[in-house]
């Protein structure tokens, strides 16, 4: 926890000096304004802002600023008579412009066959379902490597949908929100048939993709029909590295997925590299779902180019990982960041499964850790 040294009324905004020296933070009076803990700002128990926006003068200030006998927290009397107060702790955080997330705290591994040679990411069923710790050790996990397994699930489809919701609600398509299947096509889709699989992400028709997908062989009998993972970041990381150009194309060329069948029509568009603040945050990639779609002659060519790279290392087997999936082996993995797939099979085989949103299993582990902190 850092202290104040002083406190400095200016005509833009108060300036804080924190020990430790340093540059001193200035926050601006309007965004005090906004930001202020008092409930008359804060909602104390949504958490929501009271306050009226739009309705606060533009030419606000402070007219006086003090700590409070703790140290912990500063108060300000506004020009207009109003009052606002401030944890020392939240101003430390915005001290310089910052959005509003919260910092991841694992540090992902972008692996290959190699790496997960000796640290593949599992957990057994019975910690996941008895104490937090063991779900966040899951949650975790996919976290660091966009997928891990939990063994010894019972080989049903409730204690299937039972562990998923330990993260959230199922998400809820137009595969239904949970599945229970084999390959008899009663979806218009690949994944309903015995047919290989390259590895891809799903919902790429969808404006938003789901976040996690959730796997579970409740019965298997006959050969192949392994399952694929790639890290689509590691992909990223390789290309970047190898082949800019086609990278950059990856990242710009706007590219539509989409779904025709079962009464529906879906498409959604996005770039196979979608950044945020020039940080990767989601692979899309289905060559089976894309929509046909037309560019000027040189820049098709420079997609096709950057295509075929892409293909190239998401085919590549020093980048897969193949786990023939047995029962009592629940995979979940990031759908945006994990290309999956299946070997082409001969015989039988029962699935069941579930999408689950990104920002479910963000706020699931958010509070876990929370929690452990507290």
């Amino acid at each position: 926890m850092r202290w104040v040294t002083s406190l400095e009324l200016t005509e833009g905004g108060l300036r804080v000096h924190w020990t430790g020296g340093g540059e001193p933070g200035v926050y601006p009076w309007l965004w005090l304004r906004d930001h202020g803990h008092e409930p008359a700002t804060l909602h104390p128990a949504t958490l929501q802002r009271q306050l009226f926006t739009g309705a606060v003068p533009d030419g606000i200030r402070g007219t006086a600023a003090m700590l409070a006998a703790d140290g912990r927290s500063l108060g300000i009397v506004w020009s207009t008579g109003e009052e606002s107060h401030f944890p020392l702790a939240f101003l430390w955080r915005f001290r310089a412009p910052a959005p509003a997330v919260t910092p991841r705290v694992s540090q992902r591994i972008h692996w290959d066959a190699a790496t997960l040679a000796g640290q593949l990411p599992r957990v057994p069923h019975d910690q996941v379902m008895a104490d937090d710790d063991g779900l966040e050790r899951w949650l975790a996990a996919v976290e660091v490597y966009g997928f891990a397994l939990v063994e010894g699930v019972p080989v049903t489809p409730e204690a299937t949908a039972a562990l998923a919701r330990r993260i959230g609600y199922l998400r809820e398509t137009i595969f239904g929100a949970f599945w229970d299947f084999t390959a008899d096509l009663a979806k218009a889709d690949t994944a309903y048939t015995n047919l290989e699989l390259r590895p891809h992400t799903d919902g790429t028709y969808a404006l938003d993709a789901p976040g996690l997908q959730l796997f579970h062989c409740l019965q298997v009998a006959g050969r192949g029909g392994e399952s694929i993972l790639v890290d689509g970041f590691r992909i990223a990381d390789e290309l970047r590295s190898a082949d800019r150009e086609a990278y950059e194309t990856l990242s710009t060329v706007e590219v539509t997925g989409q779904y025709i069948g079962d009464g529906a029509h879906l498409m959604a568009t996005r770039p196979v590299f979608r950044h945020e603040h020039g940080r990767l945050v989601q692979v899309t990639f289905n060559n089976y779902d894309r929509a046909p779609f037309r560019l000027p002659d040189a820049d098709m060519r420079a997609f096709y180019r950057a295509l075929r790279a892409l293909e190239a290392l998401a085919n590549d087997p020093r980048l897969q990982w193949r786990h023939p999936l047995r029962p009592g082996e629940v995979l979940l993995f990031d759908n945006w960041r994990v290309l999956h797939g299946r070997a082409a099979y001969q015989g039988e085989r029962r699935l069941c499964g579930c999408y689950l949103n990104r920002e479910d299993f963000e706020s699931r582990l958010r509070l876990l850790r929370q929690r452990r902190e507290a």
